[in-house]
């Protein structure tokens, strides 16, 4: 970014942050993570040597020979809760802003080990600032963002705000293009491709996610079942086999997973209705009607279109019948539990459906893919499988990054143009060891070897739910507010997505619009 542009960008940031005083007084391809080890590459005439990995098999970034005489090298990271785990650097949990939930140590010591190697390989020092945001999206963590930008005295080079706040930023243009910084590799494997590609527009990228971070792994959506419980009421026979099975013959789509659901239903406690405490066939969330969505592949917008802007394709004929089932299952008070329904009982609900499904009473728990980290108490056996297609004629499975939980990198415009290079060499190198140490120790050590009680999980993880993730672009934007219309459908009556879509179609447009514009005038500049 040239001076000029830069000083463009500022003009238009100063502005509109007038403005906002002013007014307020407020198609998966590929998998993107590392594999379960670093295997030796195989080289032959036929089959030439993979460019990302070195003679022994690791993963290797691209070599500028450039070092950096110690220059810190500092993230600026956020959270929901005043005590936070880093997901960047070792954790020290005798430090005050120790989390009370400590990482597993095989992770945290992996994070620990890759910044070693990474102040090594490029004589930097890496370290990290946190803001706690008391609200999100658009909270504390923006502030800043947008504060340090205007006065250029960040004292930080690369942000991790969460999904929407990146796209919130990125529109703003408070965040450098990605594509502009010509070292950084954004074609390397420890970025998930699938990803990038939904939330490039018009060829520009401000924000991504992969193998440097963990919460965007643990933000995954994916359904976990209680298998001995399945076993126990005998659904193996009825319906053809264990999950595993259905998923990988093609056969796991959200209508079977509803008549699932509808096996179980007793009132345990005698108070004339199931609540968390009762028996049932799925507990959930709000959020279950973005990651049904998505995983049906669904999606509010696209940018898989022939300039790379995006249109808008959250209305159709398929998505309308997959909207009728999702509502079907999340109305079902008789076999369905939200943790919704309980904010106000304690902080966080979900840990009460989380609970319940630890003692035997629920068939699915809709978590994430950090789920069986959390279920170690769990006598029953469980396991994890992807969120269910639409229809058996779709293509492959759909795994939603949470926009809310998860997490993004991004180089906000108050770093210095020199420096860029020094930036790219950073996450180049950075993104190699994440796919050499963390992406391992989280998805094979973590999962398997301590929580998960059969292989089948972890295929599941690695060939099925990891392969198809990302997040719809529209979901991120908001354009329209069409993300929290998903939501609001959970309490509609079914029949009435098409009116209720209607309402907010031409907001959504203008909106989006805006978007095309502000980006299509920063590619001009």
């Amino acid at each position: 970014m040239n001076g000029k542009k830069r000083i463009a960008l500022l003009l238009g940031l100063l502005m509109l942050c007038m403005a906002v005083a002013a007014a307020c007084t407020q198609t998966p391809a590929q998998e993107s993570s590392a594999p379960e080890s670093a295997a030796p590459v195989e080289s032959s005439d036929d089959k030439p040597a993979d460019p990302y990995r070195d003679s022994d098999g690791n993963y290797a970034a691209p070599d500028s020979g450039r070092t950096y005489n110690a220059t810190e090298i500092t993230f600026l990271a956020c959270g929901v809760n005043p005590t936070y785990n880093s997901e960047i650097t070792y954790n020290d949990y005798k430090s005050e802003t120790a989390s009370s939930e400590p990482l597993p140590e095989v992770i945290n010591k992996a994070q620990g080990d890759r910044v070693d190697f990474v102040e090594s390989k490029l004589d930097v020092k890496v370290s990290e600032l946190f803001v706690y945001e008391k609200r999100r999206p658009n909270g504390d963590m923006t502030t800043r963002i947008r504060n340090d930008n205007l006065s250029f005295t960040a004292e930080y080079q690369i942000v991790i705000p969460c999904l929407y706040d990146g796209a919130t930023l990125a529109q703003e243009g408070q965040f450098i293009d990605l594509n502009s910084m010509d070292d950084l590799d954004l074609n390397a494997p420890w970025w998930d491709h699938v990803f990038n590609k939904e939330n490039t527009i018009g060829g520009q990228l401000y924000f991504t996610i992969g193998d440097i971070g963990t919460i965007n792994k643990s933000s995954t959506a994916a359904l976990t079942f209680n298998k001995s419980l399945y076993e126990r009421n005998n659904l193996v026979d009825k319906y053809g086999g264990l999950p595993y099975d259905l998923v990988r013959n093609g056969t796991w789509t959200i209508d079977v997973v509803l008549a699932m659901t509808k096996e179980l239903s007793e009132d345990k406690n005698m108070d004339g209705q199931i609540t968390y405490e009762d028996v049932y066939g799925w507990g959930g969330q709000l959020d279950d009607m973005w990651s049904l969505f998505y995983g049906s592949g669904s999606k509010i917008a696209t940018t898989d279109t022939a300039d790379g802007y995006p249109e808008l394709t959250m209305y159709n004929e398929r998505s309308s019948t997959v909207m009728e089932q999702m509502q079907s299952l999340v109305q079902d008070k008789a076999h369905y539990v939200s943790a919704n329904d309980y904010f106000g009982v304690v902080q966080w609900p979900s840990v009460l459906l989380k609970d319940n499904f630890i003692a035997g009473n629920s068939l699915f728990y809709n978590g994430s893919m950090a789920t069986p980290i959390e279920l170690g108490e769990m006598e029953d056996a469980f396991g994890m499988v992807p969120i269910p297609k639409g229809d058996k004629n779709q293509d492959g499975y759909y795994s939603l990054v949470n926009p809310w939980t998860s997490t993004c990198f991004a180089v906000p415009i108050s770093v210095d143009d020199k420096d860029l290079p020094m930036i790219a060499d950073f996450l180049n190198v950075m993104g190699a060891a994440s796919a050499n140490l963390v992406a391992p120790a989280y998805l094979k050590q973590c999962l398997e070897y301590m929580k998960v009680r059969d292989d089948d999980t972890v295929d599941m993880i690695e060939n099925y739910i990891l392969p198809g993730r990302g997040c719809d672009v529209g979901m991120i934007y908001a354009w329209g507010g069409l993300d929290e219309l998903l939501h609001t459908m959970a309490s509609q009556p079914i029949g009435t997505f098409a009116s209720n879509y209607q309402s907010r179609e031409s907001t959504a447009k203008n909106a989006m619009q805006d978007t095309i514009s502000y980006f299509k005038s920063l590619a001009d500049k």
